[in-house]
């Protein structure tokens, strides 16, 4: 099936929550039996669904920012933890994106850096190309700089705690980014390179190019497919016929055979 994104408009651009369950923004169905209705109104356990993707588009900065993992996120907001990562469609000229921090600091030193507003020269920045791939895991400290469009493959969660926000006027949660930074950088985050998969606690994504036709079966678990570049359609093992083109998001249940065709590069993922 394919979904029909929530528009949720920022004050540094927008997100379209292209495949979510999540009840800060649920995306529909677009075509078929169930068309019209709530993408959640049709899952299993939708408070259990392991992904949410987005398409992001950053015209400035996003908040200097960190995800609480599981725990932490289950206490305090009754959400999931989000650990995430981003496909980079178009990064512009000399793009660039902030991932971690350039040296180990403790709580203390962080503190003191936020308070006397220099924590972004304590930052890493990493120079992006379209058709990169970062992950970033809960815990990492990080930004989208101005100018940027991605895919981002998520836990289905809407936790974000801003450590800054360059003088605009919203909320700032600096002692539970403080509680759930990732002190000890003990997960691996940032460009993954050559990129084809990537397996996490949470959830798999992996990069498909498709020439002519590609086909597949789900077996035990979904598939989603979300498309970077190109255009085509799908079909399934009942002959129903999906457009893709850029940007879409299709689901694709358990126990289905499809077949994709077109030229395209497609960002599969599914659960854990």
């Amino acid at each position: 099936m394919k979904l029909e994104p929530y528009l949720s408009t920022k004050i540094w651009g927008w997100e379209k929550w292209n495949l979510s369950c999540h009840p800060d923004g649920k995306s529909k169905i677009e075509n078929g039996p169930y068309k019209g209705m709530y993408f959640a109104d049709i899952v299993d356990n939708p408070e259990s669904f392991p992904i949410l993707i987005k398409i992001i588009n950053s015209k400035s900065r996003l908040s200097i920012q960190v995800h609480p993992d599981d725990e932490y996120a289950r206490i305090f907001e009754k959400d999931n933890g989000k650990s995430e990562c981003w496909y980079i469609l178009d990064a512009g000229e000399n793009g660039t994106l902030v991932v971690g921090l350039k040296e180990k600091l403790s709580r203390h030193e962080i503190h003191g850096l936020i308070d006397a507003g220099v924590l972004e020269s304590y930052l890493n920045t990493i120079d992006i190309a379209s058709g990169d791939f970062i992950y970033i895991p809960t815990g990492t400290i990080h930004t989208i700089n101005a100018g940027i469009r991605l895919i981002e493959v998520q836990q289905s969660s809407n936790v974000t705690y801003r450590l800054y926000d360059w003088g605009r006027p919203r909320e700032l949660h600096i002692e539970k980014s403080l509680d759930v930074i990732d002190y000890e950088a003990s997960a691996v985050c940032g460009k993954v390179d050559s990129f084809q998969r990537l397996k996490t606690p949470h959830f798999t994504v992996e990069k498909l190019c498709t020439k002519r036709s590609y086909e597949g079966h789900t077996e035990d678990k979904f598939h989603s497919y979300t498309v970077a570049e190109g255009s085509g359609h799908l079909v399934d093992e009942y002959g129903n016929v999906v457009e893709l083109s850029a940007e879409d998001t299709i689901f694709i249940p358990e126990y289905m055979s499809y077949t994709i065709f077109g030229d395209m590069t497609l960002i599969k993922a599914y659960g854990y």
